[in-house]
């Protein structure tokens, strides 16, 4: 009888390990996609194609918009002061193995025809996990009231 008690408590033991471990590893995913949307925040106001083309898969598109090659061509013609900043908020991470879903709100501050302008937009990104590195897959966006 004491055996089967050491074995049944060997078990649950191994099966909590097993659930802290995954709760672990979906921490570091959410926390990092969080950073991820940070970087891609940077790169945009700094026009840095080279990382944005790193966080973008090569099937990237926004649904109904441009694709991958087409957003990152559109960094060349804009004006130099169209963005000055790009602040993501409230961004909401779920993660499904190796894919993940996120919201949030993104406010971007610049200029427009020299008038100072800010929007604020509403998105939601999908990401997949690909030999360890996220990219975002697709992207849907919508200006917030």
């Amino acid at each position: 009888m004491t055996k089967r008690y050491a074995i049944l408590f060997l078990i649950i033991l191994a099966a909590a390990a097993t659930v802290a471990w995954a709760t672990s590893d979906q921490a570091k995913d959410e926390a990092q996609l969080k950073q991820l949307v940070q970087t891609w925040d940077a790169a945009f106001v700094k026009g840095d194609t080279a990382t944005l083309d790193r966080l973008l898969a090569a099937e990237f598109a926004f649904v109904g918009g441009p694709k991958k090659a087409e957003y990152l061509a559109s960094f060349k013609t804009r004006p130099a002061d169209a963005v000055q900043s790009a602040v993501s908020t409230d961004i909401q991470v779920q993660v499904y193995g190796d894919t993940a879903v996120l919201v949030g709100l993104d406010t971007i501050s610049g200029q427009n025809k020299g008038q100072p302008q800010v929007t604020k937009w509403l998105y939601m990104d999908v990401w997949v996990k690909r030999d360890g590195r996220w990219q975002c897959v697709k992207t849907y966006s919508s200006a917030a009231k």
